[in-house]
């Protein structure tokens, strides 16, 4: 962005600032037989298709109970730790995917 009253240029950076990754990965279940697992879809398209037909090999092959599908409000914004949390309270499991 140029501002002619000043000559200045303005340089913007879009990218996010770095975010803390210490929890590490959970534990592998060992089966998914009778659990419920959740879907944490990020909004963009298709993603809620991808879910769907995952969902169903999920319920065919592995034998889960339920799936609970959560969803963030824009893509580009992490989720909210309400949403992990009430997300977690309710599975064992999340698969976090993304649309397009």
């Amino acid at each position: 962005m140029i501002s002619s009253k000043t000559n200045t240029i303005w340089v913007l950076d879009p990218t996010a600032l770095p975010r803390d990754a210490r929890g590490g990965v959970a534990p592998r279940l060992p089966s998914l037989r009778g659990r419920a697992i959740g879907f944490l879809w990020n909004s963009k398209p298709n993603g809620d298709i991808l879910f769907a037909e995952l969902e169903g090999s999920l319920r065919r092959d592995y034998a889960i109970a339920s799936a609970v599908l959560a969803s963030k409000e824009r893509s580009s914004i992490g989720a909210t730790e309400d949403l992990i949390a009430g997300l977690s309270s309710r599975v064992s499991a999340v698969i976090v995917g993304i649309g397009d």
